[in-house]
């Protein structure tokens, strides 16, 4: 009996760990792609304990996982299912801010500052726009102001309710995915047409006047009207980025509800 007594209690604690080591799985997969979270600033090893304390946080709250072993076969599937599903469930928090920096980038090549870039590898790039950076710290303040944070833990919660641990990944919640990812480009033409449509017409007028006036330089006239003019459009819809964010953000818990709740259905 003393021989097989440290084997018992391996194993007692192995089906422990797997208690918390799912959901950790889930949680630091969707905390590397969460906006903000997967900011270059947070380091790993914060990224790593903030996973791993919200794990201990959830742990007793969240259902009971199957009785697999998490060395078998079976285990590391379900494994790489909960770091897929993370990985899905963090890009889809981040579409909001992908909205933006598609406007950001629009935005930029209409007024011509398309060159003016900014170092950016948080989003996989190596540069981004300047237009998109000022959005980006106004949508930081916005994010905190509506506690997006808490928000987060409280989508990673319902996550474990509606597609608990071992349900598998169904192909309804990838073509979800897929049409809200459209909905990101759709979404951005809506927020950019005002200030593409007045930028356009602020170039048709200086085509139109080269056409009267061939010896005028419009290069060194046309230039610095037309950035003041991006500028004085992007201070007057500025005021709107409230409301389209907090717009944006409802109908992206609305896109996010729908998949869980596939994912329970199926």
């Amino acid at each position: 009996m003393q021989a097989t007594d440290p084997l018992f209690h391996a194993t007692q604690y192995l089906n422990t760990l797997q208690i918390y080591w799912w959901p950790f799985c889930r949680i630091l997969a969707l905390f590397s792609m969460a906006p903000l979270f997967n900011h270059k600033a947070l380091s790993v090893r914060i990224r790593v304990l903030l996973a791993f304390a919200l794990t201990l946080v959830l742990g007793a709250a969240l259902p009971e996982p199957p009785s697999v072993n998490v060395l078998s076969l079976q285990g590391v599937v379900a494994t790489l299912e909960q770091i897929l599903f993370g990985v899905l469930l963090g890009l889809m928090l981040q579409l909001v801010f992908t909205i933006f920096m598609v406007i950001g980038e629009v935005i930029s090549t209409q007024m011509g500052m398309s060159m003016a870039r900014y170092n950016d590898p948080v989003n996989g790039v190596s540069s981004s726009s300047i237009i998109y950076q000022l959005y980006f710290i106004l949508l930081v303040f916005l994010f905190f102001s509506i506690d997006g944070h808490l928000v987060i833990v409280s989508v990673v919660y319902q996550s474990f309710i509606y597609w608990p641990i071992g349900s598998g990944i169904h192909y309804l919640s990838v073509t979800s995915f897929v049409h809200s990812i459209a909905w990101v480009f759709s979404a951005a033409v809506l927020i950019t047409i005002p200030i593409v449509f007045c930028m356009t017409l602020v170039q048709f007028c200086f085509g139109l006047l080269n056409r009267i006036s061939p010896s005028m330089n419009l290069f060194s006239l046309g230039f610095p009207i037309t950035i003041m003019v991006g500028l004085l459009l992007i201070l007057i819809t500025l005021p709107n980025l409230p409301d389209n964010y907090l717009h944006l953000t409802r109908e992206l818990l609305d896109n996010i509800g729908f998949i869980l709740r596939e994912g329970q259905n199926v």
